[in-house]
């Protein structure tokens, strides 16, 4: 049955018509066309508030990029979202691509699995470096009263050989000393906070901390 819901969906998006019942309509979002704002939203639970271009490394053979298509991403679900003429969107799970690059003007994002973190899940990559230390973020969204309500839960790849995963909820400098207790970079977390003392501890500081122990 999965198998054929994929080839009707090809079908669907390659066709020059586009008809509402090639796919249950579970698997259809209604319209949005919206100007692009990379902002979080309580109307819905898209990552952006209109369509973008994107370049997807699909697991499935039968499915390939287009440039004539157009994406976004339920963040509620982890489903790709995908339409042709911006009035019908099909979802795709997770599970059938390895990752999908969104391109939103001159700015660029990145979802993959990350199989370091889980083999399940999408994950944004804030910083990705070979050989060094890795940020990537979770973004989750869920039903709240009056919308959806957005949570980040961000991951701290380690380099090899000391290859594990530091997950952070909320930015705290006992965790990352903790962490980092048995690393050589951990005099630079000091540095780092010394640099920045009346820095705010968001995800700017965090992504910056990771990119000084690139350095």
């Amino acid at each position: 049955m999965k198998r054929a819901l994929i080839i009707f969906a090809c079908s669907f998006l390659s066709a020059a018509g586009l008809t509402q019942n090639l796919l249950p309509s579970q698997d259809l979002l209604p319209p949005h066309d919206l100007p692009i704002d990379l902002r979080p939203t309580a109307e819905n639970p898209l990552l952006f508030n209109g369509w973008v271009k994107a370049t997807v490394v699909w697991h499935n053979p039968l499915l390939r990029n287009d440039t004539s298509l157009w994406f976004d991403f339920d963040k509620a679900s982890q489903r790709l979202v995908v339409t042709k003429d911006k009035v019908t969107a099909f979802l795709f799970n997770k599970r059938e691509f390895r990752s999908v690059t969104f391109y939103s003007g001159n700015s660029t994002f990145t979802f993959e699995h990350v199989p370091a973190i889980n083999d399940k899940d999408i994950f944004y990559a804030m910083v990705r470096k070979d050989g060094g230390y890795s940020l990537y973020k979770s973004i989750r969204s869920e039903a709240a009263r009056g919308g959806y309500e957005d949570s980040y839960v961000y991951y701290v790849l380690f380099p090899f050989p000391d290859a594990r995963v530091l997950r952070l909820k909320v930015l705290d400098r006992r965790l990352l000393d903790h962490a980092f207790n048995l690393s050589g970079d951990k005099q630079k977390i000091g540095r780092y906070y010394a640099l920045h003392p009346n820095e705010e501890q968001d995800e700017h500081f965090l992504k910056g901390l990771i990119e000084y122990l690139n350095g």
